[in-house]
């Protein structure tokens, strides 16, 4: 994520907000045909911004870029990424990437440090990697994101989900039960999610060490989350 506008809820730690998560691996099954695109301010960017905006893309597949400017649903732009790691620039910070050869290597050299920071994260809280596994069972890195206002200024947010422990044993009782009494039991599995906002990488691990999952509220686990809650 980039902005740090529009995201909802404030915990004692963080702002926090329930998300809908889309499964790279099923995003075709899990996205709504119908589903209408959320818009950004994309068209907003002069020919020459955009045809860097499609160099960046091709160049580094395992992100997501997308252009947000205030007033633009930035909670709704990122969760219709399928990518593990989003960045979110300003139409003007996009502008001038796209004109300063110098600062944009700064500014893409500081990007590709989130998958370094996903990785210490994971080692450091003992979170799992959401993307590239099947079995999720304890807390999950969703998605990190940066994001760039019009000054530069960066802003961090990582995307977590819990399955409580009352539901890993409910889940561990299931599999020795019959298919058909799966199916109905399953669908009560609940989670817990937060979205983790900071404004440095030494401030994103502080808080996530304050983390108290206790203060947040239990939700239905539905198809598009990461956890693998088929039995």
């Amino acid at each position: 994520m980039i902005r740090a506008a529009n995201l909802t809820q404030v915990t004692d730690y963080y702002k926090s907000n329930t998300v809908s998560k889309q499964n790279n691996t099923e995003k075709a099954k899990d996205v709504q045909p119908n589903a209408q695109k959320i818009k950004s301010s994309e068209d907003k960017l002069s020919s020459k911004a955009q045809k860097y905006l499609e160099t960046l893309r091709k160049d580094n597949a395992d992100f997501d870029f997308i252009i947000a400017d205030k007033g633009d649903d930035f909670r709704g732009l990122v969760d219709q990424s399928d990518k593990e790691f989003t960045v979110v620039f300003s139409s003007a910070e996009l502008e001038r990437m796209a004109s300063d050869e110098k600062y944009a290597r700064e500014k893409l050299s500081t990007v590709k440090t989130a998958v370094e920071m996903s990785d210490k994260i994971n080692e450091q809280f003992g979170f799992e990697r959401a993307w590239g596994t099947t079995d999720n069972s304890g807390t999950v890195l969703n998605k990190l994101t940066m994001s760039f206002d019009d000054d530069g200024k960066m802003t961090l947010f990582a995307d977590l989900e819990k399955i409580t422990e009352k539901q890993k044993e409910r889940l561990e009782e299931l599999k020795e039960k019959r298919a058909e009494e799966k199916k109905q039991e399953k669908k009560d599995v609940t989670v817990k999610r937060t979205t983790i906002q900071a404004n440095s990488k030494e401030e994103l691990f502080e808080k996530i060490s304050e983390l108290d999952w206790s203060k947040i509220t239990e939700e239905k686990a539905t198809q598009g989350m990461k956890f693998d809650i088929t039995i």
